[in-house]
Parts: C-alpha cells; structure tokens; sequence
C-alpha cells in the first residue's frame, strides 16, 4: 500500500523547452492559416507534445529534403548552421526555437576553435543536439560517448585541446571524464556545458532518494535527461523506473510483499505538467486516495549522522 508520494522539488519542463514549445505554439496560431509550418526532428523529447503539434496538424520532418515551403521550425535541441542555410536556400522561412543553452555551447565553441582549440564533446554522436554541435565545425571536433571512446582518443601531446559535454549528461559521470581526460591530456581546457535545469533534476533525485522506495520518472525513452534520471533514481534509491504515462504503472509495483510504501515522482525536462499530475491521479487511486502527497521543497533533509 502506498503510504507517502514525494514530489521531486525539480520536475518537468525546464525554461528552453517551454521557450521552444511557446515559439511553436505561436507560430502554428498566428501563421499556420496562411503557410505550412514544419517542426524539423521532434520540438522536444517527448511523444505527447510532437503528438499535440502533429494534431493540430503542423508538420513533422526528420530531413530538410520533406520540406519543400512554408515556415520551419528549428527544434530545442538545435540544428547545424550548414541546414540552415540550406533551408533559406531553398526559399523556407525559419523560426528558431533552439535552447539557449545549446546555443551558448555553439558560442564556446566557435571561440575555442577560434582560439586554435580542438574540441572533444562527450556526448551521444545520434542526439540532435551533438549532431547540432558537430556541424559548427565538423573537422575540428571529435565525439567520444564513453570513457573507452575517450580513451581510445589519440594522445596528441602537441594540440590545444577543450572538451564539452552535452547539456542533459550526467554530472557525475561527466567529472569522472574530466579527471580521465585531464589524466590523458594535462593540457585540455574543460567547459562544463551541462545545463542548470539537468543538474537541478539531478540533485532533487539524490535529495529524494533516501526518502523513498522507489522513484517513478515520467518521461519519454527517447528523452536523454529523463532515461539519466532514471538511471539515477535506481542506483540512489535501488528502485527507478522511466514510465512515459499513468498507463505504464503496474499494480503489482504496490503489493504488500513489494515493500514499496513511499513513491518518488520525478520527470525528465520535456515532460508536461498534465502527464505528470496524471501519475500522481493514477498513484492516489491505487492506495484508494488515503496517501499523504509531500513536495519536496517542504520536505526536511534527513538529518546527517554526526560522528562519536
């Protein structure tokens, strides 16, 4: 029986997602009777928004080759400079939704190179926002996704190295990859180009943790930040699961024998609110709405052992 629902004090949307969703969204009210509008990959990682859009019937195109006029969209995660031109070249208007945030490592990057820098990105090499990135300058910068790849990187004793790291990875993992590549190269510039918004989401998963059982993360599998946070929620807490909607959650989870009685909820930064207060719906109705619902944010810290 679910006793306590904890809400994490860091959940959903975060500012570039909801600057890109707004753009989008005004762009279809305000031009969409008069021009085909076209979304260029997905606006943000998650189903029911690209399914909201996809409704109200502005485009989906995953290559500039399906959009022949109109507006077009470019999408929170970002876009190389080349597809843009490309796209205005070809008579299309564009509309930038891409987060500032990824535009901000655009920025360290063209100084970097402009610096003589080679850059080492550490990211996904197929996430929209790495191929973004690679297309600013794609023979001066190397993608690793693993501490092998790193690894298995040249030496390059004689150049000018930085590296960079994709807004939504883990922090924790991206400061053991510092220290691997500060060990390989000494002479490499780091740029902690993690966003605010995944560290916070992040932090409110380690500060929940110990409060409850188990940590639902309600998000898309095709979301970065929300499949990190799940996997952060199961090595803090020993019970994390990604769930896209109510629908994924099992009864069973509940069972007196699961020795689960308090729940966590958490959501990656392109979850909408309504997914999330629909989880919690779904959690109220399995304990036959006798749970207490905590924020975090009113929640005390547990207290820290104190030595002697």
């Amino acid at each position: 029986m679910i006793k306590k629902i904890v809400l994490a004090r860091y959940q959903g949307f975060c500012m570039g997602v909801e600057r890109a969703i707004k753009i989008a969204d005004e762009t279809a009210e305000t031009r969409g009777q008069n021009s085909a509008v076209t979304i260029l990959n997905e606006i943000v990682h998650n189903e029911a928004v690209v399914d909201g859009f996809r409704r109200r019937g502005v485009g989906q195109a995953t290559s500039l080759d399906d959009v022949d006029s109109g507006l077009l969209i470019i999408s929170a995660h970002g876009i190389a400079p080349g597809t843009i031109e490309a796209a205005r070249s070809k008579g299309l208007e564009v509309i930038d939704a891409t987060c500032p945030l990824v535009t901000r490592i655009y920025r360290i990057i063209n100084k970097a190179i402009a610096d003589g820098l080679y850059i080492i990105h550490y990211g996904d090499p197929h996430h929209d926002e790495t191929a973004g990135i690679v297309g600013h300058a794609p023979d001066r910068i190397t993608v690793a996704a693993s501490h092998e790849e790193l690894l298995a990187l040249p030496d390059w004793p004689n150049r000018k190295l930085g590296l960079t790291v994709q807004t939504t990875a883990h922090s924790r993992q991206f400061r053991e990859v510092e220290k691997l590549a500060l060990t390989k190269w000494p002479q490499i510039e780091v740029f902690n180009t993690i966003c605010n918004a995944t560290t916070q989401r992040q932090d409110s998963i380690m500060e929940m943790a110990p409060l409850v059982d188990m940590i639902l993360v309600v998000g898309s599998q095709t979301s970065a930040n929300s499949k990190r946070l799940a996997s952060l929620s199961a090595d803090a807490c020993g019970k994390g699961m990604l769930i896209e909607t109510a629908a994924d959650i099992k009864p069973e989870w509940f069972d007196p024998d699961a020795g689960v009685t308090r729940v966590g909820v958490s959501a990656g930064a392109s979850t909408p609110q309504f997914l999330i207060d629909d989880v919690i719906d779904r959690l109220l109705q399995l304990s036959d709405q006798s749970t207490e619902v905590v924020r975090l944010k009113d929640t005390p810290k547990p207290k820290q052992a104190t030595a002697g």
